[in-house]
This record gives C-alpha cells, structure tokens and sequence, in this order.
C-alpha cells in the first residue's frame, strides 16, 4: 500500500466482506482490498476493470463511503476469471 498510503482511511471496514476463492481468504478492509490489488501481476493491474476499481478503493479511502467497493471489486475480479463472492453478514 505504499503507492498509496497518503491517500486516506485505509482500516475502514468494507460494508460486506469479499471471500476470495471459495472462502479460503476474506478482504475485509480498504487496505486489504488495496493490497490485494497491488499484488496482481502487473498486466493483470492494468486492465480497465482493475484501474476502476484501484480507482474506487482510493476514492473511498478519501471518502469513507466503502458501499461500492465490494461491487466494483467483484466485477473486476470475476471477469479476470477469479472466483470471489461478497458476504452478507
């Protein structure tokens, strides 16, 4: 996260979880999501959905309205073939 670090909040928590490949992880914070990002190979980053959804994480860093980030970050992430799922708690 240090790309990122002096753009906000990054311990909000997320309104609903992120499971990441069938509950074996669970993205709960921005700065989970944000370092999850940051980890993908850098080809993978650069795709569009991706950027948008960097894009939305620091927004809501900025912000502190996370209802968004979930939904953002599932579309990237399923249509790069990922198998994810946000919790309702």
């Amino acid at each position: 996260m240090d790309a990122w670090s002096n753009e906000g909040s990054w311990d909000l928590p997320l309104d609903h979880p992120i499971e990441i490949e069938h509950g074996d992880r669970q993205l709960s914070t921005l700065g989970e999501v944000g370092a999850y990002i940051l980890a993908l190979p850098e080809t993978v980053r650069r795709q569009e959905l991706w950027h948008a959804a960097a894009e939305t994480v620091i927004e809501a860093a900025k912000s502190g309205h996370t209802a968004r980030v979930a939904r953002v970050f599932r579309m990237a992430a399923i249509m790069s073939g990922q198998n994810v799922r946000t919790v309702w708690e």
